[in-house]
């Protein structure tokens, strides 16, 4: 879990390194709206230059395709297709219980092939954003199956929102920078709020 949120963070960082002129204005800019709320307003809306989500997904090439485009892009699918499918292999032929629950080892390899083909694709951004619900909902049902400690899947959805913000911006280009700024914000949060509840609150009130 912490290394697919290190993972977004680290697409974060790049998506503001990429555009840092950019992001010290809206730096300068909150600064002088100060606690105006319409000022702050138009500060949140306003791009200043900062390209969305999506767009920077987009414009990211970490690899340069090694086959033409189409090919490229089904050979990267296609390992993480044939990753699901080898494990799905082993468990139709060789598992005990081939309907249990998706394992750690599964998630690790099909997390890895993912991350490494959405960050070829589109960088760690994309590559974060696709693997931590994927990496949070299976752990937290683990962590159901064989712990007391049972979080909530709302943390899922709580990381899952970089993922909804680039679909969402497929459909409308140029939304306002909040939307960014809250799928950037938010599955770090979660992640806090997630640590605070296993680590520090037993130790408060338990």
């Amino acid at each position: 879990m912490l290394l697919s949120t290190l993972l977004f963070v680290g697409g974060v960082g790049y998506w503001a390194y990429a555009n840092l002129g950019s992001f010290r204005r809206l730096g300068s800019a909150l600064a002088a709206a100060g606690t105006d709320t319409a000022a702050l307003r138009d500060v949140l809306v306003a791009r200043r230059g900062i390209p969305t989500m999506y767009e920077f997904v987009q414009s990211t090439t970490l690899v340069e395709p090694l086959l033409p485009t189409m090919q490229w892009y089904g050979a990267l699918a296609g390992a993480v297709v044939a990753t699901a499918l080898a494990f799905g292999i082993y468990r139709a032929v060789w598992a005990k219980r081939p309907y249990k629950w998706v394992t750690i080892n599964e998630t690790v390899g099909i997390g890895v092939v993912t991350a490494s083909v959405a960050t070829v694709y589109g960088g760690p951004l994309l590559a974060g954003a696709i693997v931590m619900p994927f990496v949070f909902l299976v752990i937290i049902r683990h962590t159901h199956m064989a712990y007391k400690f049972k979080p909530s899947y709302a943390y899922v959805l709580g990381v899952s929102v970089p993922l909804a913000v680039i679909g969402a911006e497929y459909a409308v280009p140029s939304p306002p920078l909040a939307v960014d700024l809250l799928g950037a914000i938010l599955p770090i949060l979660t992640v806090v709020v997630l640590l605070f509840s296993l680590v520090v609150r037993p130790r408060l009130f338990d």
